[in-house]
């Protein structure tokens, strides 16, 4: 049988919509969870999710920053 990855992608820049970058880390996340290959790959600005102080202080920005760590933990690829 073979073996797929889930890719989520994001190209929305994080400092004025933190939504789809959020998205793309959360459903990448619980694909990991659930034992599947999962990839989030940032295009155009949303690879500006990298950068400290773009993502806004406040509760959905907090919710990206978790689904960042997250990510960096190794449950899933990321590519920028």
């Amino acid at each position: 049988m073979a073996r797929r990855r889930l890719v989520f992608f994001a190209s929305a820049d994080p400092a004025e919509n933190p939504g789809p970058a959020r998205n793309a880390y959360h459903f990448a996340n619980v694909a990991a969870q659930a034992g599947l290959e999962a990839e989030v790959r940032l295009a155009g600005d949303a690879v500006k999710v990298a950068l400290p102080g773009v993502i806004a202080a406040t509760p959905r920005g907090d919710e990206l920053r978790e689904k960042l760590r997250l990510g960096a933990e190794g449950a899933f690829m990321v590519s920028m």
